[in-house]
Parts: C-alpha cells; sequence; structure tokens
C-alpha cells in the first residue's frame, strides 16, 4: 500500500465515522466498487490525481446517479483524496462498506465469527470453493451460490459482505477474502484478530492469559478465534496478522529433536 493511499484511507475512515453507517450505506458501497469493477476507464478518471478534484467529484456523482445521497456524498469524499493506484480507490469503497456493516449491526452480532464460519464452510466442500472461483460463472451467480448456502445462517450483514466479496473477488481467494473482511470488522470495533490454534478448547483462565498477552504487546484487546488442531498436541499457536507466536508443545519437540540432531 502506497503512503497517499495509507493517508487517504484514514481520512476515509473518519470521513465514515462523521457520516454515520449502516447496512443500506455498505450495500451502497458495494454496488460501487462492483460498478468499477466493470468499468477500469471510470476507476482510473475517478482516480487520476492531475484531475481536478470538483470535477472528478462531479464525474462520480453523474455515474453513481441512482444511489443514495449519502452514499454519493462520500464517495465524492473519497475520489477528491489522493491514491497511489486507481485499484486503491475500490478496494477503499469495498472497505468502507465492511466498516459500514460492522458499525451498522453492533458488537452483540458476531461478525467476526460469522465471516470466519463461512470461511470454514467453504474449505470443507471443495465443490463449492471451485464453484465461487469460477471466472466463468457470472458475479451474480457465485453471490447467489454462496447465498444458498448461509441463507438463515449468518446476520444480514454477513451476507452483504461474502455475496460481495465473491462477486469481485479481483483475484484473490475466498479464504483471504474472509479473512480481510473479519479484520477489518474486528478493527472497526477497536480489536485486532487473532486466530489461536489449540488441541483443546481454550478454558476461560487459558483465555483471559492470552488476551491479557497480546494486550499488552499490540496495545490493544483481540477477537480470539479459535482453531482446534489436533497437530498443535498442547499449548498454542497464535497467528495476529503475518505474526506467527507458536508455543505449542508439537514446536517445542520439534526444535528439541533438531537441536539433538545436530
Amino acid at each position: 500500500m502506497g503512503a497517499q493511499t495509507s493517508h487517504s484511507l484514514e481520512l476515509a475512515r473518519e470521513f465514515l465515522a462523521s457520516q454515520g453507517a449502516s447496512l443500506p450505506l455498505a450495500q451502497q458501497l458495494f454496488a460501487a466498487g462492483l460498478g468499477l469493477s466493470t468499468s477500469p476507464a471510470l476507476r482510473h478518471a475517478l482516480s487520476d490525481s492531475s484531475a481536478d478534484t470538483k470535477s472528478t467529484a462531479a464525474l462520480a456523482n453523474a455515474a453513481f446517479a441512482g444511489l443514495t445521497s449519502e452514499a454519493k456524498k462520500l464517495i465524492a469524499q473519497l475520489v477528491e483524496l489522493r491514491w497511489s493506484s486507481a485499484l486503491d480507490v475500490q478496494a477503499a469503497l469495498e472497505e468502507l462498506a465492511i466498516r459500514s456493516c460492522a458499525t451498522g449491526a453492533g458488537e452483540s452480532t458476531d461478525l467476526v465469527g460469522e465471516l470466519l464460519g463461512v470461511s470454514d464452510i467453504v474449505h470443507a466442500h471443495p465443490e463449492l470453493e471451485l464453484g465461487l472461483g469460477s471466472k466463468r460463472a457470472s458475479a451474480s451467480a457465485r453471490a447467489n451460490l454462496i447465498g444458498s448456502v448461509i441463507a438463515g445462517k449468518v446476520s444480514a450483514e454477513t451476507q452483504a459482505i461474502v455475496r460481495h466479496l465473491v462477486s469481485d473477488p479481483r483475484g484473490r481467494r475466498i479464504g483471504a477474502m474472509l479473512h480481510f473482511a473479519a479484520e477489518t470488522v474486528a478493527h472497526q470495533h477497536g480489536k485486532g484478530l487473532a486466530i489461536v490454534s489449540v488441541a483443546q478448547p481454550l478454558t476461560s483462565g487459558q483465555h483471559d492469559t492470552i488476551q491479557t498477552m497480546l494486550s499488552a504487546r499490540y496495545g490493544r484487546p483481540h477477537y480470539l478465534a479459535q482453531d482446534i488442531d489436533d497437530s498443535v498436541v498442547g499449548g498454542a499457536r497464535i497467528r495476529v496478522g503475518d505474526n506467527v507466536i507458536d508455543g505449542s508443545i508439537a514446536t517445542r519437540l520439534s526444535d528439541l529433536r533438531n537441536t539433538l540432531a545436530g
């Protein structure tokens, strides 16, 4: 991510916070993002840093005339910012839509758990994963496929996020997209996301110990998503972003064997 995009994303999040977020707004932003996916020329025009910002905002307003005034206002603010690449505007729309879903649902709805649960369902059914990754299937066909699988099992916000992601993968794998969405939801609620691989479900004491350790290390609480994995044997392996904290007995035994063998 370029420096311009990083700065603009921070401002975009502030725009969303000041305007208010909801599922209807998220659906509008998802629609706008999908529109940019099907029109590279428009995407480049809206991210042209050499163009007059007022003209760019006017172009966006005309291109998305069918959206609500609330959505058009936020999009106009986005395109007046500077972005490192044309694709970054589209990615920003997607992120703001996910954050809008998170805010609209509130913390009482476990969007993070639902998104990771959908990932588990997809990975447990290779034929489903193949269908969702098919380039021959239309965006609406892929959205309807996953919609039929998760209908009645997750919240309306999770359905909106997942349907959009499979409609507009942009070369990403379904698991990576769902993990990104889960991280974004957690971040919107002021938390990080930690995947904790353990052989047995965590006790409340173990949960609190890990939470305290992560808060001290990263400066904020974390959503702990448990991954039951027999290969861990004992202890825990914790993944936060690209960082892995491996305290599993299996790894300690492997390290010991390597030391003895050396």
